[in-house]
C-alpha cells in the first residue's frame, strides 16, 4: 500500500509537470524511488516477481527510448508503473493509461490538434511544449529534424531563424496518462479490493 501511494504520488507530480511543460524534473521521482525500496525490503525475499516485471517493462521502455519513439520520463513512468507486487500491476494501471489516452487524444483529434502534420510559426513551436518537429522551413528550405523525440527539439533551435516555420505533430504527454492512469489503479485497489490493497507493503 505505501509503495503504491508514494509512486502514485510520484506520477501525479510528473503528470503534473507533462502537462505544463512536457518535461519531468528528476527529484519528482524520489519518493517512487522510496516507495519501491521499501517494498523490496518488506518483501524480500518474495521479490521475483518484481524483478521479472519491472526487468521486462524496463527493457521495453529502454528499447522504446533508445529509437526516441518515447521520453526519458515516459520510461521511467512505465517502469514504475510496473514496481509494486501487487501481480495485477501492471495490467490494471495500463487499462487505466489506456483510458485516460483514450479520452484525451480523441478530444485533441476533434478539436483538431491530433490530426496528421501542421506547419507553425517557430514562436508558436517553442511557446508551447506539446508540438512534435518533424522538419525546420527557413527561406522556402525544409530540413529534416530527427525522429528522437528526446533531440528533435534542440535541433529545430539550432536549424531555425527568425521567419522559420516548423512541421509538427502533436506530442501527447505520456508521463500524465500514465499518471492518472495509476491513480486510477490505486482508487480502485482501494474500494474494490481493499485487503489486497491494505496487504501489499
Amino acid at each position: 500500500m505505501y509503495t503504491d501511494l508514494l509512486i502514485c504520488a510520484s506520477l501525479l507530480i510528473a503528470a503534473m509537470e507533462d502537462i505544463k511543460t512536457r518535461s519531468v524534473l528528476d527529484l519528482v521521482w524520489v519518493p517512487a524511488i522510496l516507495g519501491v525500496a521499501y517494498s523490496v525490503v518488506v518483501a524480500y525475499p518474495s521479490i521475483e516477481l518484481l524483478v521479472i516485471k519491472v526487468a521486462f517493462v524496463g527493457a521495453v521502455a529502454l528499447a522504446f527510448t533508445y529509437f526516441g519513439a518515447i521520453g526519458q520520463a515516459d520510461a521511467i513512468a512505465l517502469v514504475f508503473v510496473a514496481a509494486d507486487l501487487n501481480p495485477a500491476s501492471p495490467i490494471l494501471p495500463l487499462l487505466g493509461t489506456a483510458a485516460a489516452a483514450s479520452v484525451h487524444i480523441g478530444y485533441q483529434y476533434f478539436t483538431g490538434n491530433a490530426r496528421g502534420v501542421k506547419t507553425i510559426p517557430i514562436k508558436k513551436f517553442t511557446e508551447e511544449q506539446h508540438w512534435i518537429p518533424k522538419a525546420v522551413i527557413s527561406d522556402g528550405v525544409r530540413v529534416e529534424v530527427s525522429s528522437d523525440v528526446n533531440v528533435a527539439r534542440e535541433e529545430v533551435a539550432s536549424k531555425s531563424k527568425d521567419g522559420s516555420t516548423v512541421e509538427v505533430t502533436y506530442g501527447v504527454p505520456t508521463v500524465a496518462y500514465l499518471g492518472f492512469g495509476y491513480l486510477a489503479y490505486v482508487i480502485y485497489m482501494a474500494i474494490f479490493a481493499t485487503s489486497v490493497f491494505i496487504s501489499l507493503p
